[in-house]
């Protein structure tokens, strides 16, 4: 942020008296530096008050003048509280509309920008610009200064649309009132290309940035910081354009030069590599990026210490890049030194240390370690909620990884939990009918059903099918999908005629996407093993159980080969066609099915999950029907007190599962 202009000074008497009075610049004259300005200051403003009260302009001018010595002197906090008290002062003598008023309203933006602030910030640097724009004119100095920090605002916002407008203006007037080879022109230049790049509008990036270096080279010479700078966007804004060897070459070339120019061990050198390596890991190199990392990493230990924040920022490039080289436990090891250190350099609510326990929680969700992972998403939540909010990208990140996590672990209370707050968060952030909602209401809907909120599940699943159609048609694939498990709900809850109805509507459409993705994906990609299911169950529901029995065996071979005999789809599939064999009144066949079914879910997801309590429910009805009641009876009294444990005596899928087996028990003859 501009901040404005220092002084600097050292004191050779005091001030006192009339001499308070005097020019403030012919005061400070000579005075080097601000630590010594300040004293001068205080004195002239003290003197000032007591001669001509607390109002008059030009005691206010020193008061102006000590709240901009605290922000050259990074003391954030004091300055926002000199500037808080100043601009009260000033709108209520000078005015509103005063020139100094809206540089008290400048500095006190400034000061927010520091502290992170940027939300309080933005409305305030419009007010300035606004105001400037009308008193001074557009192309004032003074004014672009307020535009070019209402740019960097919208873009430390996130609202890079904002931000974009903003430089492109700013860079259209500076270029007729500056000339295009200006500092402050060629400054604006860099600042439009990040945003670019940040947006993807990589051409147009490509375009800003190569006159950039062309003009930097020219004005300021080839190993000027400024040019090696401006190369390193140039090199990233060529990979996202696809150039991606003219990237990469023009990034070496910028690191060979920064070191050449700066030596090995410089900052301009230690910052080039760290550019250098974050470009070669969006280019998927993560060898080379960990090799740059580790030297980075080394040289910033030795020069600054373990603990140094650009030191810790080189250990998370380098955890990152070797994780993405697919080393998870040892980019899991160094997650952890990394969260230690930051945890105790930073604190815990640090926005590093955050994304270190994010990354943590990533290596271990690929590690195996579900558990692990899922308590470090729902820390991450927790204080990400808190911190920073519910609706920024990194909570949303992090809720996206907590119901992922959730949901292969098969935690179904946890992540029906999960789901309906990142459904929440996702239909407030961006509306009803954005993909990314749309993906978790598909979640919360799957996951309710799981924990017996079945009427709700329905509602949600219907919601999920109308906007579907709506937005993409009956027959996308997408509509066919929330069908399907429409569908499932509306027969767990006896309504069997509509289930029916549906499936009638889906069959024809979802056979022709399965041939289709069999044809173009292959037979075991897993796009296509999903869809044999549902077109498995739209069979079955049909009454044409040698089709459904042929689809379930087909598909249940594609996921043997893609996850092993012990699969989780694999048990699924297993009690699908043991369904089909007791259907076509073979119980034998059944029982034996189911047996191999629940060998496998017992295992996982666990002899309580609900998925695996409604196969036993089946199996017992397989043994009903050969006769054997009275283990059918124990099989159904052992599934009413797994719902029990893990739903409660009241839940729906407990109910069901209590019916089921008071049908199953002999009745007394009545006298």
């Amino acid at each position: 942020m501009d901040s404005g202009s220092a002084g600097t000074g050292t004191p050779a008497r005091a001030i006192a008296g009339l001499a308070a009075l005097q020019d403030l610049s012919v005061i400070l004259e000579g005075v080097e530096g601000p630590r010594l300005q300040r004293p001068i200051c205080r004195q002239v403003l003290e003197a000032r008050r007591k001669l001509l009260g607390p109002d008059h302009p030009t005691t206010i001018e020193v008061e102006a003048r000590l709240a901009a010595i605290a922000i050259e002197l990074e003391e954030y906090q004091s300055a926002r509280d000199a500037y808080t008290v100043l601009l009260e002062r000033s709108e209520r003598v000078l005015g509103p509309r005063n020139l100094d008023t809206l540089s008290a309203v400048h500095g006190l933006a400034v000061a927010l920008s520091y502290m992170d602030e940027s939300q309080l910030a933005r409305p305030m640097y419009e007010r300035v610009y606004n105001g400037r724009r009308i008193t001074l004119g557009a192309e004032d100095p003074a004014t672009l200064s307020a535009l070019h920090n209402l740019g960097l605002t919208h873009r430390a916002l996130g609202d890079t649309a904002a931000a974009r407008a903003t430089f492109e203006q700013l860079l259209d007037t500076q270029r007729r009132v500056f000339g295009p080879e200006n500092a402050l022109t060629l400054r604006t230049m860099t600042n439009l290309g990040n945003v670019l790049i940040a947006m993807e509008e990589y051409p147009r990036a490509c375009e800003v940035l190569a006159e950039r270096v062309d003009r930097s080279r020219r004005v300021l010479g080839p190993t000027h910081q400024d040019t090696l700078d401006a190369m390193i966007c140039l090199a990233r804004a060529l990979c996202g354009a696809g150039d991606r060897a003219s990237g990469r070459s023009l990034s070496e070339q910028a690191l060979a030069a920064t070191t050449a120019a700066y030596g090995p061990d410089a900052p301009e050198t230690l910052g080039t590599i760290s550019e250098h390596a974050r470009l070669l890991l969006k280019l998927g190199e993560a060898k080379a990026a960990a090799t740059a990392y580790r030297d980075l990493f080394d040289k910033l230990t030795r020069l600054n210490g373990p603990e140094d924040v650009a030191t810790l920022d080189a250990l998370a490039g380098l955890a990152d890049a070797i994780g993405r080289g697919g080393d998870h436990r040892r980019a899991h090891d160094l997650d952890v030194q990394l969260l230690e250190r930051r945890q105790k350099v930073l604190g815990p609510d640090h926005p590093s240390t955050m994304w270190a326990t994010g990354d943590l929680a990533w290596n271990l969700e690929q590690l195996g370690d579900l558990s692990g992972a899922a308590a470090r998403f729902g820390e991450l939540a927790e204080s990400r909620i808190r911190t920073i909010g519910p609706d920024e990208p990194d909570t949303v990140w992090t809720l996206q990884g907590l119901t992922r996590v959730l949901s292969k672990m098969e935690a179904h209370a946890d992540a029906r939990r999960a789901f309906a707050k990142l459904y929440e968060t996702q239909d407030r952030r961006l509306g009803a009918e954005a993909d990314e909602t749309l993906d978790a209401l598909r979640g919360l809907a799957w996951e309710e059903r799981k924990v017996g909120e079945l009427d709700s599940a329905r509602r949600h699943w219907a919601q999920l099918v109308e906007t579907h159609e709506q937005l993409h048609g009956p027959k996308d694939e997408r509509t066919l999908d929330g069908l399907v498990w429409l569908a499932e709900m509306l027969e767990d809850l006896g309504e069997e005629e509509q289930a029916r109805t549906i499936s009638e509507r889906v069959a024809g459409p979802l056979g022709r996407l399965y041939a289709s993705s069999s044809d173009a994906l292959g037979p075991d990609d897993p796009h296509t093993l999903e869809l044999g299911h549902g077109l498995g169950l739209t069979l079955e529901r049909l009454g044409q159980f040698e089709a459904a029995r042929a689809t379930y065996r087909t598909t249940l071979e594609g996921y043997v080969r893609l996850q092993g005999k012990r699969g989780r789809a694999v048990g699924d599939l297993r009690g699908h066609v043991a369904d089909i064999a007791r259907k076509l009144a073979d119980p034998a066949a059944a029982h034996t099915a189911y047996g191999e079914a629940l060998a496998i879910l017992r295992k996982h997801p666990g002899p309580e999950d609900p998925d695996t309590l409604e196969l036993v429910s089946r199996d017992a009805d397989a043994l009903v029907d050969l006769g054997r009641k009275v283990a059918a009876r124990n099989l159904a009294r052992a599934v009413v007190d797994g719902y029990r444990r893990i739903l409660g005596e009241d839940n729906p899928l407990t109910v069901r599962a209590r019916d089921r087996l008071e049908a199953m028990s002999p009745r007394r003859r009545s006298r």
